[in-house]
């Protein structure tokens, strides 16, 4: 029978692999057809840098829905996978369940279904700024997992970043607040970065 530190190994490789493969299906699902893309929209770098900083905040808005609505949503199969991650914090099995994509398959619908929309916008609208939405939204959600893997697994963060740790670890104490992992734009847009409700279980 493993020891709870040779469990806590062999979670924490299994956590970095899926962090990794994640990250790479990330890329090859955002960041290389935006790169591609840019060849073929009609776009300037003015453009594409609109497109990065829309992206970004894409990826924010995104991010806090999706944590928020779906994720806490009871019974549902996103949900009860989620509860899986609250559920194990401060266990040997945590590093297994920090990842935010369950799979690399799952990453890659979440680029698929927010691409088209995209996309969509960008050819009604005449825009052209698709390519560095796509960008800055791989940069966005490869970040936040690198950050929230760092956060649960008391690793370093930067400087500016170090706040983070208390501010995502106080989600789990109180889940119905705090939805955004590090940059909480749309938590304090929406009221959501206080502690005013009081300590639930998940």
């Amino acid at each position: 029978m493993p020891t709870s530190t040779e469990l806590r190994e062999i979670a924490f490789r299994h956590g970095q692999a899926k962090k990794r493969n994640n990250a790479i299906v990330a890329v090859l699902s955002g960041a290389l057809p935006g790169v591609i893309f840019t060849f073929y929209f009609s776009s300037n770098w003015e453009r594409w840098l609109i497109g990065l900083v829309i992206g970004l905040l894409w990826g924010n808005a995104f991010e806090y829905a999706y944590h928020r609505w779906l994720l806490h949503r009871p019974r549902s199969p996103l949900g009860k996978g989620h509860l899986e991650h609250h559920a194990h914090v401060g266990t040997p099995e945590e590093p297994e369940h920090v990842s935010l994509g369950k799979s690399p398959l799952h990453i890659a619908f979440l680029f698929a279904g927010n691409g088209t929309v995209v996309i969509l916008i960008d050819f009604l609208l005449g825009l052209w700024i698709a390519p560095g939405i796509f960008v800055g939204w791989t940069v966005y959600l490869v970040t936040a997992e690198e950050i929230h893997w760092r956060i649960h697994m008391n690793g370093w963060l930067p400087p500016g970043l170090r706040f983070a740790r208390a501010y995502h670890m106080a989600h789990h104490d109180i889940p119905n607040t705090r939805y955004n992992v590090f940059l909480p734009l749309f938590d304090l847009l929406l009221g959501n970065s206080g502690l005013r409700g009081s300590r639930v279980t998940v």
